[in-house]
Order: structure tokens, then sequence, then C-alpha cells
């Protein structure tokens, strides 16, 4: 009897430090991914992709500011945004396009 209690006591102190073990890991897992979710990628914005651009040319006097999209998208975009608030994707190869932000940068 006193056996039997002794190997259920050494297998209960095994189960704990296993599970100890495991939300040790688990809990360093996490906080090493928060950081690595929350680290900054250079100057662009995390998460402004342009999917497809707008067909027809901004009014200039609409537009207020603009910032190119992050290298890690799939294609280039320049996203003007509007005195409304408004954000628009444009092609960059466009020739207004790229007037608008010369202009931009100028002012």
């Amino acid at each position: 009897v006193l056996q039997s209690k002794l190997q259920a006591s050494l297998s209960s102190t095994k189960t704990m430090k296993l599970c100890m073990t495991v939300l040790s890991f688990l809990v360093l897992a996490a906080a090493f991914c928060s950081l690595a979710l929350s680290a900054p990628m250079g100057s662009d914005p995390p998460t402004a992709c342009c999917f497809s651009y707008t067909l027809r040319k901004l009014p200039r006097n609409f537009v207020i500011d603009y910032y190119e999209t992050s290298s890690l998208c799939s294609q280039p975009a320049v996203v003007f945004q509007t005195k409304k608030g408004r954000q628009v994707c444009a092609n960059p190869s466009d020739p207004w396009v790229q007037e608008y932000m010369d202009d931009l940068e100028l002012n």
C-alpha cells in the first residue's frame, strides 16, 4: 500500500512539472509572438495595400496628402487622402499620379 501511494505521488509530481514546463513555454511563446507582431516595419503603414486602382483622375483640389503602399504588398500603389477623409488607391505609373505626388511634395 505504501509503495503504491509513493508511486502515485511521484507520478503526480512528474505530471505537475511537465504541466509547469509546458505552461512556461506557452507564456514565452505568446510574449514573443506579441512582440514580433507589434514591431514596426520601416515607415510603411502596416496594413495598407491596394488591390485595384481608381479608374478616374481625382480633382487635384480634393487631394490633401498621399503615401505609397508597403513594398510587401502584392502591387505598388499610391494612396491619396481626400479632404473628406477618403483614401483612394491610384496607379503610381499614371502621369497624373506622378504629377500630384510632385505637387504635394513641393507644397
